[in-house]
């Protein structure tokens, strides 16, 4: 999973994601789902998590810069991004694992 941010112009890579990260992630992801509309919590747990899957190399305070940082609507996609991000690594892993079987390797 090779997502990529712009904070502060600056373009940070998303680190390779620990499945301790994952797992916290999946803890948040269903604490936010039992909420009909998200919460000021949601969006701070957001903005925590979003810096540490980026490997706190930007504070929360440079993401959520007006001029420099995401809005709202970027911060919630970006959250949201870390699953697709998952599935597409995972997909493109069976994959080759796939085309490596058809080839006999």
């Amino acid at each position: 999973m090779k997502r990529k941010i712009i904070i502060s112009n600056k373009e940070f890579t998303m680190p390779k994601m620990s499945i301790d990260t994952y797992t916290e992630y999946l803890d948040i992801a269903e604490q936010i789902d039992t909420h009909p509309r998200y919460t000021k919590q949601d969006i701070e747990i957001m903005e925590m998590f979003v810096c540490k899957a980026y490997g706190d190399q930007f504070a929360v305070e440079e993401l959520k810069n007006p001029e420099t940082g995401l809005d709202a609507a970027g911060l919630i996609l970006e959250f949201q991004f870390i699953d697709a991000g998952i599935g597409e690594e995972l997909t493109k892993r069976m994959e080759k694992i796939e085309k490596n079987f058809q080839s006999g390797k």
